[in-house]
């Protein structure tokens, strides 16, 4: 499933062929790539758009889980979700709202700064570094929330209580013992975090591209939708390839001593919640600052554009006087749109549930097996993290193309698949490295066999990392456009492909439209499974 698409796209680095079309084998290429005179600039871009992410990101993801699994935080039942919803938003309808925010000229931010405070210089720029970092970063916190969130529940307070019988104060504590011991958890939150700001497609192309600021991904796309060669697209992922492998490299020497980090032990305890007094009202705003941020905010700017007629400044803040269901209308006509929201969520569940399951099976006998050459299967089911998903979803195409499967639900399917296992590889890896080996010697001394022990001993203790994954999966599945825009087709429709097809014929208030309706039934879809079917999701 893994090697198949990506030794495909590899061989596709090394020839002139047009898709299907072999023409021979050739370094032309790459000789392309290594001689373009951008190609230091794009990777200093690259580094730095994707370091800047993953800090943003997984820091304030770290932060949040520490503040709902450990403090006494106001309003659990509503601070524990608040992280989780800029989930539901699709990527490219941040994008858009963040880009009507902060454009430097037409852009509502600035345009009430100038008009209300007299301020003639532009302060916001949503074509800049910095604006893609904060978009994306932002992007990348519930991932760090959900990784770090499962590790902060089963923390043993033995740990914490010696430093404050020895004098320690809480955030002092935290700092100096909690954060370390979730090392492996915080740096594959981390380090996901940062391939994917290597392989993000909507940002650097929504926001880079216009300003010139140009990172390797967006360079992919231009080679395959303006030169239509996907052999030189592939040469250019093929450094985003040696970038991903030094990063695992990194994490695998990082955590080779995965036993310190052991806080699942044999030992009966019950996590603490940690009394901050006044400063939990301050760990509320923080989390429901997030909230404001994440989706609040660019969900209300979509939801005027979808009311609207047109966008420019004076009618975005009258739009009262100007309010039109047009756009919802078009959008609930579209012959399209149904039929593509319902596939997308039998695909997404689908994805989530065999995904997360095998990278369950593939962690355990990385970490809990003497299987010869299982660190192999670490590089192998991260590999797909190296490829912009666009690259290997050309790769399945042609993996398919001439056979009863292409242009079916089950190409997407498997499209899916590829591109979401490494994420369940990395989270079953973190969460399987804080069990500590004794629970499974103790059994191994009994007599038990490997699948007792992994049904029996390990996967129940895997229960909150495995609600995790499936709900990030899962919701990352149902928005994914990347993937399936080159596999998507009629009759085999996915809802954020349609979405981005109205935004690539220009016609963003149908994207907002479409956007609002698929989020309102995200929304009340998890808020269901959470307060009338208590479904725990991460907890």
């Amino acid at each position: 499933m893994i090697l198949t698409p990506v030794v495909i796209v590899l061989l596709q680095s090394l020839t002139t062929t047009r898709l299907a079309t072999y023409v021979g084998f050739t370094g032309e290429n790459y000789l392309r790539v290594l001689t373009d005179p951008e190609i230091f600039s794009m990777m200093k871009n690259s580094l730095l758009y994707a370091f800047g992410s993953a800090v943003l990101g997984t820091g304030v993801g770290a932060m949040l889980a520490w503040i709902v699994a450990r403090t006494n935080t106001p309003g659990k039942a509503l601070v524990e979700l608040m992280p989780l919803y800029p989930l539901l938003m699709p990527p490219i309808m941040k994008n858009i709202a963040w880009i009507l925010l902060l454009a430097p000229r037409s852009g509502i931010l600035n345009n009430f700064l100038q008009q209300n405070l007299g301020m003639e210089e532009q302060v916001f720029n949503a074509f800049s570094l910095s604006a893609m970092i904060w978009v994306f970063g932002l992007a990348c916190v519930p991932l760090g929330y959900l990784f770090l969130l499962p590790v902060f529940l089963s923390f043993d307070p033995s740990l914490e209580e010696s430093a404050y019988i020895a004098g320690s104060r809480p955030m002092h504590t935290m700092m100096r013992i909690t954060f370390p011991l979730a090392t492996p958890a915080f740096l594959s939150a981390f380090i996901l975090n940062f391939l994917r700001g290597l392989r993000s497609f909507e940002t650097p192309v929504l926001q880079g591209s216009p300003a010139g600021i140009n990172v390797f991904v967006a360079k992919v796309y231009d080679s395959m939708s303006m030169e239509f060669n996907s052999g030189l697209a592939t040469a250019y992922s093929a450094i985003l390839i040696v970038l991903s492998i030094a990063v695992l490299m990194f994490y695998v020497r990082a955590t080779r001593f995965s036993e310190r980090y052991a806080t699942i032990t044999g030992k009966g305890y019950r996590v603490k919640v940690i009394d901050i007094g006044g400063w939990k009202y301050f760990t509320f705003f923080a989390v429901f600052s997030y909230f404001l941020l994440g989706i609040a905010v660019p969900f209300a700017v979509l939801i005027i554009v979808s009311l609207i007629p047109y966008y420019d400044y004076e009618t975005f803040m009258n739009f009262f006087a100007h309010m039109d269901l047009s756009n919802y209308r078009k959008v609930l006509h579209h012959p399209s749109f149904v039929s593509g929201l319902y596939n997308s969520l039998t695909l997404s569940l689908a994805t989530a549930a065999i995904t997360v399951m095998a990278g369950i099976v593939m962690a355990f006998t990385i970490y809990r097996t003497k299987v010869y050459g299982s660190k192999v299967f670490e590089f192998i089911g991260t590999m797909p993290l190296a490829f912009p998903p666009l690259v290997l979803s050309v790769g399945l195409v042609l993996v398919f193309i001439g056979t009863p499967l292409y242009n079916t639900l089950w190409a997407l399917g498997a499209g899916l698949f590829v591109a979401y296992f490494p994420y369940a590889l990395r989270n079953a890896s973190g969460a399987i490295v804080s069990i500590h080996k004794e629970l499974d010697e103790a059994a191994w001394v009994h007599g038990a066999r490997w699948r007792h022990v992994f049904f029996k001993v390990t996967l129940p203790l895997l229960k909150p990392s495995v609600a995790g994954a499936l709900f990030y999966i899962f919701i990352e599945a149902i928005r994914n456009i990347d993937v399936a825009v080159l596999l998507a087709a009629p009759g085999s429709e996915y809802g954020p492909v349609t979405l981005f097809d109205y935004f690539r014929v220009g016609q963003w208030g149908e994207a907002a439209a479409g956007g609002v309706i698929y989020l309102i039934i995200l929304i009340v879809a998890v808020s269901m499974a959470k307060f009338v079917f208590n479904v725990k999701f991460s907890l």
